[in-house]
Protein backbone atom coordinates (compact mmCIF):
# COMPACT_ATOMS: atom_id res chain seq x y z
CA UNK A 1 0.00 0.00 0.00
CA UNK A 2 1.23 3.37 -1.07
CA UNK A 3 2.48 5.58 1.69
CA UNK A 4 -0.59 8.54 0.61
CA UNK A 5 -2.87 5.63 0.89
CA UNK A 6 -1.82 5.32 4.35
CA UNK A 7 -1.55 8.92 5.63
CA UNK A 8 -5.13 9.24 4.55
CA UNK A 9 -6.61 5.92 6.51
CA UNK A 10 -4.61 7.51 9.64
CA UNK A 11 -5.92 11.11 8.98
CA UNK A 12 -9.40 9.77 8.97
CA UNK A 13 -9.09 7.02 11.71
CA UNK A 14 -7.56 9.53 14.30
CA UNK A 15 -10.39 11.82 13.27
CA UNK A 16 -12.96 9.31 14.15
CA UNK A 17 -11.16 8.40 17.36
CA UNK A 18 -10.89 12.03 18.42
CA UNK A 19 -14.94 12.17 17.60
CA UNK A 20 -15.79 9.24 20.04
CA UNK A 21 -13.39 10.42 22.52
CA UNK A 22 -14.24 13.69 22.73
CA UNK A 23 -18.11 12.37 23.38
CA UNK A 24 -16.63 10.04 25.62
CA UNK A 25 -15.09 12.73 27.96
CA UNK A 26 -18.52 14.92 28.10
CA UNK A 27 -20.15 12.02 28.97
CA UNK A 28 -18.38 10.61 31.79
CA UNK A 29 -19.60 10.94 35.04
CA UNK A 30 -23.28 12.23 33.64
CA UNK A 31 -26.59 10.24 33.96
CA UNK A 32 -26.52 7.12 31.51
CA UNK A 33 -28.68 4.91 29.49
CA UNK A 34 -27.74 1.20 30.07
CA UNK A 35 -29.15 -1.89 28.97
CA UNK A 36 -27.74 -5.59 29.49
CA UNK A 37 -26.73 -7.24 26.29
CA UNK A 38 -25.91 -11.46 26.39
CA UNK A 39 -25.83 -10.78 30.42
CA UNK A 40 -26.09 -8.82 33.46
CA UNK A 41 -22.13 -7.97 32.84
CA UNK A 42 -22.33 -7.31 29.37
CA UNK A 43 -24.19 -4.34 28.88
CA UNK A 44 -23.92 -1.27 26.61
CA UNK A 45 -24.48 2.65 27.44
CA UNK A 46 -26.15 5.16 25.13
CA UNK A 47 -22.48 6.63 25.00
CA UNK A 48 -20.80 3.36 23.49
CA UNK A 49 -23.86 3.81 21.03
CA UNK A 50 -23.12 7.69 20.03
CA UNK A 51 -19.78 7.22 19.70
CA UNK A 52 -19.74 4.48 17.70
CA UNK A 53 -22.12 6.68 15.38
CA UNK A 54 -19.53 9.57 15.34
CA UNK A 55 -17.14 6.63 14.03
CA UNK A 56 -19.25 5.56 11.49
CA UNK A 57 -20.27 9.19 10.15
CA UNK A 58 -16.53 10.05 9.74
CA UNK A 59 -15.85 6.95 8.55
CA UNK A 60 -18.60 6.88 5.20
CA UNK A 61 -17.74 10.86 4.88
CA UNK A 62 -14.01 9.84 3.96
CA UNK A 63 -14.82 6.25 2.50
CA UNK A 64 -18.45 5.50 1.46
CA UNK A 65 -17.46 2.74 -0.43
CA UNK A 66 -15.76 0.91 2.65
CA UNK A 67 -17.78 -1.47 4.89
CA UNK A 68 -17.79 -1.24 8.71
CA UNK A 69 -18.17 -4.04 11.30
CA UNK A 70 -18.74 -2.35 14.76
CA UNK A 71 -19.22 -3.79 17.90
CA UNK A 72 -22.94 -1.82 18.70
CA UNK A 73 -23.89 -2.94 15.04
CA UNK A 74 -23.95 -6.83 15.96
CA UNK A 75 -26.41 -8.80 17.86
CA UNK A 76 -25.34 -9.51 21.55
CA UNK A 77 -23.90 -13.33 22.07
CA UNK A 78 -20.84 -15.05 20.59
CA UNK A 79 -22.50 -16.64 17.06
CA UNK A 80 -23.37 -12.89 16.12
CA UNK A 81 -20.25 -11.71 16.47
CA UNK A 82 -18.67 -14.77 14.51
CA UNK A 83 -21.55 -14.71 11.65
CA UNK A 84 -20.93 -10.83 11.20
CA UNK A 85 -17.11 -11.47 11.10
CA UNK A 86 -17.51 -13.66 8.35
CA UNK A 87 -20.00 -11.52 6.24
CA UNK A 88 -17.21 -9.52 6.00
CA UNK A 89 -13.68 -11.07 6.38
CA UNK A 90 -12.79 -10.96 2.78
CA UNK A 91 -13.65 -7.23 2.13
CA UNK A 92 -11.24 -5.59 0.30
CA UNK A 93 -11.78 -2.13 2.73
CA UNK A 94 -12.83 -3.07 6.04
CA UNK A 95 -13.08 -0.96 9.49
CA UNK A 96 -13.41 -2.77 12.97
CA UNK A 97 -14.97 -0.56 15.86
CA UNK A 98 -15.19 -0.40 19.49
CA UNK A 99 -16.46 2.56 19.89
CA UNK A 100 -16.39 2.24 24.28
CA UNK A 101 -14.09 -0.29 24.74
CA UNK A 102 -14.35 -0.94 28.62
CA UNK A 103 -18.17 0.04 29.17
CA UNK A 104 -17.94 -1.98 32.19
CA UNK A 105 -15.50 0.75 33.42
CA UNK A 106 -17.50 3.63 32.20
CA UNK A 107 -20.18 2.83 33.98
CA UNK A 108 -18.49 2.85 36.81
CA UNK A 109 -16.38 5.62 36.73
CA UNK A 110 -13.12 4.00 36.54
CA UNK A 111 -11.37 5.67 33.91
CA UNK A 112 -10.03 2.70 31.94
CA UNK A 113 -11.89 2.73 28.93
CA UNK A 114 -10.34 3.44 24.86
CA UNK A 115 -11.61 3.47 21.65
CA UNK A 116 -10.28 1.10 19.16
CA UNK A 117 -10.42 1.18 15.32
CA UNK A 118 -8.40 -1.18 12.74
CA UNK A 119 -8.80 -1.00 9.09
CA UNK A 120 -8.03 -4.10 7.62
CA UNK A 121 -8.12 -5.29 3.54
CA UNK A 122 -8.80 -9.25 2.48
CA UNK A 123 -8.87 -9.91 6.39
CA UNK A 124 -5.03 -8.45 7.33
CA UNK A 125 -4.80 -5.72 9.83
CA UNK A 126 -2.91 -2.70 7.76
CA UNK A 127 -3.72 0.17 10.35
CA UNK A 128 -4.99 0.28 14.22
CA UNK A 129 -5.44 2.89 16.52
CA UNK A 130 -6.28 2.82 20.44
CA UNK A 131 -6.91 6.15 22.29
CA UNK A 132 -7.25 6.56 25.89
CA UNK A 133 -9.35 9.72 25.74
CA UNK A 134 -8.66 10.32 30.12
CA UNK A 135 -5.23 10.35 29.46
CA UNK A 136 -5.08 12.14 26.06
CA UNK A 137 -3.21 8.94 24.79
CA UNK A 138 -3.16 7.59 21.83
CA UNK A 139 -1.28 4.21 20.93
CA UNK A 140 -1.38 3.38 16.69
CA UNK A 141 0.29 1.03 14.07
CA UNK A 142 1.24 1.41 10.35
CA UNK A 143 1.44 -2.17 9.07
CA UNK A 144 5.37 -2.09 8.15
CA UNK A 145 5.87 0.96 9.30
CA UNK A 146 5.72 0.58 13.10
CA UNK A 147 3.67 1.21 15.92
CA UNK A 148 4.01 4.67 17.85
CA UNK A 149 2.39 6.38 21.22
CA UNK A 150 1.32 10.18 20.80
CA UNK A 151 -0.18 12.60 23.01
CA UNK A 152 -2.99 14.60 21.93
CA UNK A 153 -1.00 17.48 20.77
CA UNK A 154 0.79 15.29 18.69
CA UNK A 155 -2.13 14.04 16.57
CA UNK A 156 -4.04 17.24 15.99
CA UNK A 157 -0.47 19.29 15.02
CA UNK A 158 -0.45 16.44 12.25
CA UNK A 159 -4.16 16.36 11.39
CA UNK A 160 -3.68 20.09 10.69
CA UNK A 161 -0.92 18.89 7.62
CA UNK A 162 -0.83 14.88 7.25
CA UNK A 163 2.13 13.37 6.10
CA UNK A 164 4.10 10.41 5.94
CA UNK A 165 6.23 11.64 9.24
CA UNK A 166 4.38 10.27 11.74
CA UNK A 167 3.75 11.85 15.04
CA UNK A 168 4.83 10.80 18.14
CA UNK A 169 7.66 8.54 19.10
CA UNK A 170 8.60 4.55 18.32
CA UNK A 171 7.41 1.88 21.02
CA UNK A 172 8.58 -1.07 21.61
CA UNK A 173 7.70 -4.37 23.83
CA UNK A 174 8.99 -5.13 26.95
CA UNK A 175 11.29 -8.04 26.02
CA UNK A 176 10.51 -10.33 28.96
CA UNK A 177 10.54 -13.96 28.40
CA UNK A 178 10.11 -15.43 31.78
CA UNK A 179 6.72 -15.51 33.21
CA UNK A 180 8.40 -15.17 36.16
CA UNK A 181 9.77 -11.90 35.67
CA UNK A 182 5.97 -10.92 33.87
CA UNK A 183 3.46 -7.99 34.53
CA UNK A 184 0.60 -10.09 33.25
CA UNK A 185 -2.87 -8.99 32.17
CA UNK A 186 -5.98 -11.18 31.55
CA UNK A 187 -9.65 -10.54 31.67
CA UNK A 188 -12.85 -12.42 32.43
CA UNK A 189 -15.74 -13.45 29.99
CA UNK A 190 -18.92 -12.00 30.67
CA UNK A 191 -20.32 -15.69 30.81
CA UNK A 192 -20.27 -17.37 34.11
CA UNK A 193 -19.50 -20.68 33.50
CA UNK A 194 -16.68 -19.40 31.51
CA UNK A 195 -15.62 -17.81 34.59
CA UNK A 196 -15.04 -20.33 36.81
CA UNK A 197 -13.01 -22.17 33.93
CA UNK A 198 -10.70 -19.78 33.23
CA UNK A 199 -9.96 -19.33 36.95
CA UNK A 200 -9.23 -22.86 37.74
CA UNK A 201 -7.02 -22.88 34.63
CA UNK A 202 -5.24 -19.58 35.28
CA UNK A 203 -4.96 -20.50 39.11
CA UNK A 204 -1.13 -21.88 38.79
CA UNK A 205 -0.25 -19.46 35.48
CA UNK A 206 -1.22 -16.37 38.04
CA UNK A 207 0.50 -17.88 41.10
CA UNK A 208 3.94 -17.62 38.81
CA UNK A 209 4.09 -14.41 37.36
CA UNK A 210 5.73 -11.25 39.31
CA UNK A 211 1.86 -9.44 38.90
CA UNK A 212 -1.07 -9.53 38.02
CA UNK A 213 -3.30 -6.50 36.10
CA UNK A 214 -6.72 -6.75 35.35
CA UNK A 215 -7.87 -3.49 33.86
CA UNK A 216 -11.29 -4.39 32.05
CA UNK A 217 -10.08 -3.59 28.61
CA UNK A 218 -8.96 -5.36 26.30
CA UNK A 219 -7.34 -3.14 23.70
CA UNK A 220 -6.04 -0.94 26.03
CA UNK A 221 -4.02 -4.03 27.64
CA UNK A 222 -2.74 -5.20 24.43
CA UNK A 223 -1.24 -0.98 23.79
CA UNK A 224 -0.04 -1.47 26.85
CA UNK A 225 1.87 -4.99 25.86
CA UNK A 226 3.09 -2.67 22.73
CA UNK A 227 4.27 0.22 25.06
CA UNK A 228 6.17 -2.56 27.27
CA UNK A 229 4.34 -1.84 30.22
CA UNK A 230 2.60 -4.99 30.66
CA UNK A 231 4.74 -8.13 29.36
CA UNK A 232 1.79 -10.65 28.56
CA UNK A 233 -1.60 -11.01 28.04
CA UNK A 234 -4.53 -13.98 27.36
CA UNK A 235 -8.18 -13.62 27.39
CA UNK A 236 -10.70 -16.17 26.17
CA UNK A 237 -13.60 -15.49 23.61
CA UNK A 238 -13.04 -12.06 22.32
CA UNK A 239 -13.99 -10.63 19.41
CA UNK A 240 -12.67 -9.41 16.54
CA UNK A 241 -13.40 -5.49 17.19
CA UNK A 242 -11.56 -6.24 21.07
CA UNK A 243 -8.54 -7.17 19.06
CA UNK A 244 -7.52 -6.20 16.16
CA UNK A 245 -6.04 -2.85 16.56
CA UNK A 246 -4.18 -4.00 19.25
CA UNK A 247 -2.96 -7.39 17.92
CA UNK A 248 -1.24 -4.88 15.00
CA UNK A 249 0.12 -2.61 17.52
CA UNK A 250 1.57 -5.44 19.28
CA UNK A 251 3.19 -7.36 16.02
CA UNK A 252 4.46 -3.38 15.18
CA UNK A 253 6.48 -3.23 18.44
CA UNK A 254 8.16 -6.43 17.65
CA UNK A 255 5.86 -8.74 19.64
CA UNK A 256 3.54 -11.75 19.01
CA UNK A 257 -0.01 -12.39 18.97
CA UNK A 258 -1.17 -15.84 18.53
CA UNK A 259 -4.29 -18.05 19.43
CA UNK A 260 -3.86 -20.01 22.60
CA UNK A 261 -3.12 -22.79 20.56
CA UNK A 262 0.04 -21.41 19.01
CA UNK A 263 -1.27 -20.28 15.45
CA UNK A 264 -0.57 -16.95 14.10
CA UNK A 265 -3.01 -14.47 14.79
CA UNK A 266 -6.01 -13.69 12.64
CA UNK A 267 -9.29 -11.52 12.68
CA UNK A 268 -11.23 -15.12 13.60
CA UNK A 269 -8.62 -15.70 16.91
CA UNK A 270 -10.99 -15.42 19.75
CA UNK A 271 -8.53 -16.67 22.48
CA UNK A 272 -5.35 -14.75 22.01
CA UNK A 273 -2.46 -14.58 23.98
CA UNK A 274 0.57 -11.57 23.39
CA UNK A 275 4.03 -10.95 24.49
CA UNK A 276 7.34 -10.68 23.45
CA UNK A 277 8.06 -14.33 23.30
CA UNK A 278 6.64 -16.93 20.62
CA UNK A 279 7.97 -19.96 22.67
CA UNK A 280 6.87 -18.88 26.17
CA UNK A 281 3.43 -18.01 25.00
CA UNK A 282 2.89 -21.27 22.80
CA UNK A 283 3.19 -22.94 26.87
CA UNK A 284 1.26 -20.40 28.50
CA UNK A 285 -1.27 -21.14 26.12
CA UNK A 286 -1.47 -25.13 26.35
CA UNK A 287 -1.40 -24.80 30.09
CA UNK A 288 -4.06 -22.40 29.78
CA UNK A 289 -6.40 -24.45 27.15
CA UNK A 290 -5.52 -27.58 28.91
CA UNK A 291 -5.58 -26.39 32.38
CA UNK A 292 -2.22 -28.29 33.39
CA UNK A 293 -0.25 -27.57 36.22
CA UNK A 294 3.48 -26.86 35.71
Amino acid sequence: MAEAAYVSLAATAFRAALAAGDHMIRRYRTELVVETKSSLADVVTDVDRACEEAIRRTLADAFPHHRILGEEGVRPGREAAVEALADCLDCSDLWIVDPLDGTTNFVHQLPLSVVSIAYASAGEVRFGVVLDPYRGEWFYAVSGQGAYSAGDHDIRAWLAAPSADWPGKPIRVSGVRELRRAVMATGLPVRHRDRQNVMRRAADVIAEVKSLRTLGAAALHLAYVAAGRIDVFWEFDLNAWDIAAGALLVREAGGVIQSMEGHPYSLCVRDVCAGSDGEMLRALGARLVAGESP
